[in-house]
């Protein structure tokens, strides 16, 4: 890798541990590192006040311009040679970022017409009570276009039966039929036919998930207990968000905070008693719709990643993600999605196969405490332990999201998170454009050459742009980090 050369500010500032940042692509046919190099544009080389002076250089694609250096270099951690670690100089705080990308799209590849028309089957097969209100619109369209096309299956069939069919008939028809199904193959089976090969725990779907969740467990782990990182960020877009989120859950049950002790461990467990004063009751139904001190219970899940981020003797698993980032997430629909209605959702939270943010108390009862009573040590001093359900007590979530009005404009897969997941998802909508306006906006989120505004900003600070609330949510400089 290429050695930046030194300034009198690069010597002065102590270098600090690096933090890495990963990113899980959303549906389709993706390529290797493309969303990886796109995302890298906005939230790093675009952003002049990262990198120091002698660390930015003229940008080859625009004459004139500069921006943030950076490499792209080999890496073994992501076990594919189509992968490459982007990585940054020392910043302005003395820290390096390296970025990665979590690809999976090879492993979804061959989903058949017919595991995708099984899903979409399944997800029309509802009761209308089930429809939640922001996917009743594409519901609609999705059953008229079934309807049509099976309408005009059975018109052909009993013409044919009939011999009404002319020869000109005959040729439109197949020409139609033709259409509908190349537009199938290049358009619903590269997208969905991925959402339909993961999203929902079936016996033509779980092999893929595994491997899927195996990939991305190798690398996370790998980062985890890598002590040049101090910090991951997880970011992930469209049904990406839904990997991810699995994928937080699993790395939680195993790096969780056990045998905590009152005194050996008194600074852990008083960040886990400060972060208990927002959890929630088992009963969704009885959520606040937002939480009195959002900023307040954020400060407490950084304190607590910061108390979980280091290893010791006692504790060998230090958990290091401190912030899980979605963006355009279908997860705002999870209850019909991955499950059949609220009410069977709302039971899996409560159940803990879903995580809430605040966690739930064990008990089930508001403003508990995560911890539960799991022994006692060899010396016969009790030892507590994190709950595998309270992973957002030490990892922040924001979601962004660009709502539109869920037919032409914005990003219909998206949306906030407050009913299924809880008031501590800081929610951002933003507004998106391209040059063809605001027609479909799912993949704009980190577009350096779209345009985009946060929607009803806070009274106490500006409307920012698009990109500037990604960077703020990836925070690379770490706003709530003590300055040395």
């Amino acid at each position: 890798m290429p050695k930046a050369v030194a300034s009198p500010a690069s010597k002065q500032a102590s270098h600090k541990p690096s933090q890495a940042v990963v990113i899980v692509h959303g549906m389709g046919e993706q390529r290797p590192m493309d969303t990886l190099r796109g995302f890298v544009q906005a939230v790093w080389s675009g952003d002049p006040t990262r990198a120091p002076p002698y660390a930015q250089i003229p940008d080859p694609a625009a004459p004139g311009t500069t921006i943030n250096q950076s490499w792209i270099t080999p890496d073994s951690r992501t076990k594919s040679h189509e992968l490459r670690r982007i990585t940054t100089p020392y910043d302005v705080d003395g820290r390096r970022t390296d970025f990665y990308e979590l690809y999976w799209a090879d492993i979804t590849q061959g989903t058949t017409r017919g595991r995708l028309a099984a899903w979409v089957t399944n997800l029309l097969w509802r009761k209308p009570a089930d429809i939640p209100p922001d996917a009743r619109k594409l519901y609609v369209a999705t059953l008229l276009i079934v309807i049509v096309i099976l309408g005009a299956a059975l018109v052909l069939a009993t013409s044919v039966w009939q011999h009404a069919v002319s020869l000109t008939t005959g040729l439109v028809i197949t020409a139609l039929a033709s259409f509908v199904i190349w537009a199938v193959d290049q358009f619903a089976l590269p997208y969905f036919g991925d959402v339909a090969a993961y999203v929902r725990a079936e016996a033509a779907t779980v092999e893929k998930r595994a491997l899927i969740r195996d990939r991305g467990l190798t690398l996370l782990k790998t980062l985890m207990t890598d002590d040049r990182y101090d910090r991951i960020v997880l970011v992930s877009h469209s049904l990406g968000s839904i990997i991810a989120y699995d994928l937080l859950q699993i790395l939680w049950s195993e790096f969780r905070p056990r045998k905590l002790e009152a005194i050996r461990d008194k600074a852990k467990l008083e960040a886990v008693e400060a972060s208990d004063k927002a959890t929630l009751g088992s009963d969704g139904s009885t959520w606040p719709a937002s939480l009195r001190d959002l900023a307040g219970f954020r400060r407490g899940q950084w304190a607590l990643y910061r108390q979980l981020r280091t290893k010791d003797a006692d504790h060998p698993l230090p958990w290091k993600i401190s912030d899980f980032v979605t963006l355009g997430s279908p997860l705002s629909h999870s209850e019909f999605l991955v499950t059949y209605n609220l009410a069977e959702f709302r039971r899996g939270l409560a159940e803990r196969l879903f995580s809430a943010c605040p966690p739930i108390a064990d008990g089930g009862q508001a403003g508990g405490t995560v911890l539960y009573q799991e022994g006692h040590s060899p010396a016969g001093k009790a030892q507590r332990a994190m709950h595998h359900g309270a992973v957002f007590a030490a990892t922040r979530w924001t979601n962004v999201f660009d709502r539109g009005n869920g037919w032409a404009t914005g990003d219909p897969i998206s949306g906030p998170m407050t009913e299924n997941f809880g008031p501590g998802v800081e929610n951002i909508q933003v507004e998106l454009r391209s040059s063809l306006g605001r027609v479909f906006t799912h993949t704009l989120y980190w577009s350096t050459t779209a345009t985009g505004d946060e929607v009803a900003p806070s009274a106490e600070t500006a409307r920012r742009s698009h990109l500037q609330v990604l960077r703020d949510a990836v925070d690379l400089g770490r706003k709530l980090e003590p300055k040395a």
